[in-house]
């Protein structure tokens, strides 16, 4: 028993604890946080990382994609306007020659800028090989259903009359004229093969702009080389015949298979 006016240490300790807790809630309420600077956790302080680390990473430094994408596109540029200026000073140098090499180089040249795609070729093989027409070539397919109409831009290859016309199983027709009559290309068109042919002896094969091929058989002489352009009425070679009659040879093929030439060409 504690005597009257002693002081009892239980009685004081529990007044300082009641007295600090009251203490810490009035300075959270204050937001001073607690007494004596504590927070009531104890933190781990984390490593710092060294300064300009992150900064230095390609992918963290402002703009780097920008330039090195600009820097990609002027070198681009730098290397077409070098390899455009090499091909326009090698074709300015070719058609300066007179050699002969230049000369079917200059050829080869005039044709390529000159010859109209084939639309209507590329569809075929579309066709052939894939299955249905390309929705992308509409304006390039062949109405099968009308048959074929003359072109006006077509000739009859020699004057003559036609004395053996097409017929199925055969590959074209004959024709009729005077001895060495001259023989025109029916179209414009490319020289793909000259000389001789197994039954027709001298002939000439020109390849035209829409996939059509003409066939000039039993000439006297080839007037052309291959690989030459040649424009409508252009002369490719003289009529030969066959047992001494002054006679030509004429097909048309397209698609592979030998079609009847008067259906694009009028003759007499």
């Amino acid at each position: 028993m504690w005597k009257k006016g002693a002081v009892n240490p239980m009685m004081e300790w529990s007044r300082g604890i009641s007295k600090r807790r009251q203490d810490r809630i009035r300075a959270i309420r204050e937001g001073k946080g607690l007494p004596g600077g504590g927070s009531g956790f104890r933190h781990r302080s984390q490593p710092k990382e060294p300064v300009g680390k992150w900064d230095e990473l390609p992918w963290n430094r402002p703009g780097v994609w920008g330039k090195e994408g600009r820097r990609k596109r002027e070198s681009r540029l730098v290397m077409q306007t070098f390899f455009a200026f090499f091909l326009m000073t090698g074709t300015w140098l070719i058609f300066q020659s007179d050699a002969p090499s230049a000369k079917q180089a200059q050829s080869f040249i005039s044709e390529v800028m000159n010859r109209d795609y084939n639309f209507q070729g590329v569809a075929r093989w579309y066709e052939e090989n894939i299955g249905g027409a390309p929705a992308i070539l509409p304006a390039f397919r062949e109405d099968r259903g009308k048959g074929e109409k003359k072109d006006s831009s077509w000739v009859a290859p020699v004057k003559g009359s036609l004395v053996q016309p097409f017929k199925k199983g055969e590959r074209g027709v004959v024709i009729r004229t005077q001895p060495g009559s001259p023989v025109v290309a029916a179209a414009e068109g490319w020289v793909v093969e000259t000389g001789e042919q197994e039954g027709l002896g001298k002939t000439v094969v020109l390849r035209h702009a829409d996939g059509k091929e003409t066939w000039y058989g039993w000439l006297k002489e080839i007037r052309v080389k291959k690989k030459d352009w040649v424009q409508p009425r252009q002369l490719v070679g003289e009529v030969g015949g066959r047992a001494g009659d002054p006679l030509l040879f004429f097909a048309l093929r397209q698609g592979g298979d030998f079609v009847n030439p008067a259906g694009v060409v009028a003759f007499e």
